[in-house]
């Protein structure tokens, strides 16, 4: 019974993206807070081992007399952030390059796959610095939402649901984000992870929504180095991954063509983030996710300092 209720193979899947999660956030040296810290609300957390310097008055005594080990009590902080990250799940997030590798050389991953490791891994972050974090999963709406919490444990939650995505045909990231805005309490980072291949007047009215909502936005763009370069030789035959219509084309004609209509789009949408206090960062699937969220988060705390030294 309990072999056709659990998949073997999901859990494999699972727990490798616990360990690589993990392991990207050990490479990341700075954190979302300058100085993150436990809070002192009435909420109770969860209990951490004790180590030298943590406060001795917060150690659980009842605790203690059962497992003869000291273990201090952590309690959730109102100012924390309360973060939601949204996952691309459309059938275009399946690209993946031929014979690209990265530059530890390994095979790169399709946008699907390096966007749940980039997801992941922030979702950790994010939790072992006490906040809550939530996920959806984007497709012609908002296809799935788990609400955010703060609680260690939920990263499994977190990671079980991004493995279990499968990409679908159908993208409207406009809709996905609107309505997502009536599930979200309080003021939210929001933290989307997508080739953002949508219809760019809709999906950036929804961005702009959520900023007048006084939401924290977060763009990251997950691009494919094919995608970037375009660097096919041979007459191909294209396949819209979205629909049934496919191309025969020769790609030395239409490269420049290509790269120009490319560059518009992604300056359009960085200007639109820049012009709103918006963070966008391209993430392309052939950089080390470690060094991708490293970079961001550098950037993130060199302009929030800056924005600091303004306002004094």
């Amino acid at each position: 019974m309990t072999s056709q209720i659990v998949d073997p193979e999901l859990l494999r899947r699972i727990q490798t993206l616990e360990l690589k999660a993990r392991e990207v956030a050990d490479g990341v040296l700075l954190g979302i807070h300058h100085a993150p810290h436990r809070g002192r609300s009435l909420e109770f957390a969860e209990h951490k081992e004790y180590s030298p310097g943590d406060d001795i008055r917060r150690i659980d005594w009842k605790v203690y007399a059962k497992s003869d080990r000291f273990y201090i009590k952590e309690f959730e902080d109102d100012t924390n952030i309360t973060a939601v990250v949204l996952l691309d799940g459309s059938r275009s997030m399946a690209y993946k390059s031929a014979s690209a590798r990265t530059e530890l050389s390994e095979p790169v991953p399709a946008k699907l796959d390096a966007a749940r490791v980039l997801a992941s891994s922030l979702s950790y972050l994010l939790l072992t610095q006490s906040d809550a974090v939530g996920l959806g999963i984007v497709g012609d709406g908002l296809r799935q939402y788990l609400p955010p919490r703060a609680r260690q444990a939920h990263f499994h939650e977190i990671t079980s649901r991004l493995s279990g995505v499968e990409p679908k045909p159908g993208t409207d990231i406009g809709k996905a984000l609107a309505e997502l805005v009536p599930l979200v309490k309080g003021r939210a980072m929001i933290i989307v992870f997508s080739d953002l291949l949508d219809e760019p007047e809709p999906m950036l009215r929804a961005i702009r929504l959520l900023r007048h909502r006084r939401h924290e936005v977060v763009i990251f763009h997950v691009l494919d180095p094919d995608e970037i370069e375009f660097p096919f030789e041979r007459l191909s035959l294209f396949q819209d991954m979205e629909s049934p219509l496919r191309l025969l084309v020769d790609p030395r004609s239409i490269r420049d063509e290509y790269r120009g209509y490319l560059e518009d789009f992604m300056d359009e949408v960085r200007e639109e983030c820049t012009g709103h206090g918006i963070d966008y960062w391209l993430a392309r699937t052939d950089e080390p996710p470690a060094r991708l969220l490293s970079s961001w988060l550098s950037f993130r705390a060199a302009t929030t300092g800056a924005k600091a030294r303004a306002r004094r």
